[in-house]
């Protein structure tokens, strides 16, 4: 069978502008090498911007597929869900759907009449058997993780156990990108994931709700023998050309500390290039970092969150400290490996003096990058839960967390003070870090002074991004890494 499996990954509700916008998501990657390994072929439509609907059918109708599927985050479902009634009123072809925002949503994502299927959970050895069942090879309602309507009748699958050995999959189908076609920075970096699942339960972050959904949990979280993972890469660069850093897109890189050490070693006698991963302020140490660095780590992405220990902890689940935080990043600068700080306001019973927490412990963290966005609750977490129970969430639709505005009913911050510190985090935070160098007491009073300025109602919101876009421009490019992210 050919398979038209599509992805979309564009927004146009965001403030952040530019074209393209493509990233490497290995999700597709593996569910067309799964495919293509059982012998079926696999049409993949990568939408890096948006289509038009006789675009997409001319697309679809000239694939001959059998099947069409697509991976939908929470944000990308609303284009999904039209996209579906296209092919549905079109075509009449089964539609599946799967990915994370019907594994947290399963009841909301069938409530759409053009989606027959949802998978629930990992989608490599499901779409695989519904490729053949459709083909004739089995019964649609005989398949693990897969619930939808068949012939007229509704039906939900048990979750099948989650994969215990990631090493059983085939290497990702990278053929399935169009490098040209993504975004910039996509283009010299390699991508790849050692690992799958993180053990913490940030309460806003979908690990802790699909965790929940398989029937083996305590499994959650599986890590690649470290020899698999850099024969992937050293195939993927021979013959390449133009990469010039490897991005790791697991959750927390440094999480087991013998795979952490096995993979060290041999990274840097078998690989020997730069690469960015991502961590836990409270994961690393000066022993980690330095090995970090040892084996060739260029740039560490680390939560910060929220600046508020108060809110970090009780609404966010985070449970470390800003000494921890601060030690972190201290270590890196120590060791000269670049840092990413990411940040999120808008959180319930945030007001603005926690969203200027946020910014003052960037300006002591000193990161390379600063990253904030606007919280968005997912399906099935535990802070989406809350923003329903606490009559936060205003159901309104969005497809980034790079806005400007809530989707929530805020209580205690308004649409201005979210785009003030979207567009003006770093230059803010700068200037709090200048003025906590000053002594002890001249550095407190004009603390005092710029938290009024930026926090009074009497202060003309004017003036207010007319001292960003000041400092913006005296902002020394020092403050900066030289980061890829």
């Amino acid at each position: 069978m050919r398979v038209a499996l599509i992805y979309p990954d564009y927004y146009q509700s965001g403030c952040i502008r530019g074209e393209p916008q493509g990233r490497v998501y290995l999700g597709c990657a593996y569910l067309s090498a799964c495919l293509k390994e059982a012998g079926h072929d696999v049409a993949f439509l990568h939408l890096v911007e948006p289509v038009k609907r006789e675009g997409f059918l001319g697309w679809l109708c000239d694939q001959d597929a059998g099947l069409v599927a697509f991976s939908s985050t929470s944000l990308m479902f609303p284009k999904v869900r039209e996209m579906a009634r296209w092919v549905k009123e079109e075509t009449g072809l089964p539609v599946l759907v799967g990915g994370v925002h019907p594994t947290l949503d399963p009841r909301g994502t069938l409530q759409e009449p053009a989606i027959d299927f949802i998978c629930l959970g990992e989608g490599e050895e499901t779409v695989v058997e519904l490729a053949e069942a459709l083909e004739g090879r089995g019964d649609p309602e005989d398949i693990r993780s897969l619930a939808g309507r068949w012939r007229g009748r509704d039906f939900s699958n048990p979750v099948r156990p989650l994969l215990e050995d990631l090493d059983r999959l085939p290497f990702a189908d990278r053929s399935i990108f169009d490098m040209e076609k993504m975004a910039p920075d996509q283009r010299e970096r390699l991508t790849v994931m050692a690992s799958r699942g993180c053990p913490y339960r940030c309460r806003y972050c979908s690990n802790h709700a699909q965790k929940k959904v398989y029937p083996n949990p305590h499994r959650y979280v599986r890590f690649r023998s470290v020899d698999n993972l850099i024969t992937e890469i050293e195939l993927l660069l021979e013959g390449a050309e133009g990469i010039d850093h490897v991005r790791f897109d697991d959750d927390i890189l440094t999480l087991k500390p013998k795979w952490f050490e096995e993979f060290v070693r041999q990274y840097r006698r078998r690989v020997d290039m730069p690469f960015i991963c991502n961590s836990r302020a409270d994961l690393l140490d000066e022993d980690k970092v330095a090995k970090l660095k040892e084996a060739g780590c260029k740039t560490i992405c680390m939560g910060i969150e929220s600046g508020n220990p108060w809110l970090r902890r009780h609404v966010l689940g985070r449970r470390m400290t800003d000494g921890q935080i601060l030690d972190a990043f201290r270590l890196c600068r120590k060791y000269g490996i670049g840092t990413v700080s990411l940040n999120m306001m808008g959180f319930p019973h945030e007001d603005f003096s926690m969203v200027l927490d946020t910014v003052k412990l960037n300006a002591r963290a000193q990161p390379g990058i600063t990253q904030i966005t606007v919280f968005h609750p997912f399906p099935g977490t535990e802070l989406y839960r809350q923003c329903l129970e606490e009559g936060y969430y205003a159901a309104e639709e969005t497809d980034t967390i790079f806005t400007r505005h809530s989707v929530l009913r805020l209580r205690n911050l308004t649409d201005e003070q979210l785009e003030l510190v979207s567009e003006f985090i770093t230059p803010f935070a700068y200037l709090y870090h200048r003025v906590f160098s000053l002594p002890a007491p001249l550095s407190r009073r004009l603390e005092a002074a710029l938290d009024f300025f930026l926090r009074s109602d009497l202060v003309p919101y004017g003036w207010k991004r007319r001292l960003g876009e000041e400092m913006l421009r005296r902002l020394p490019w020092e403050w900066f890494l030289s980061t890829k992210y």
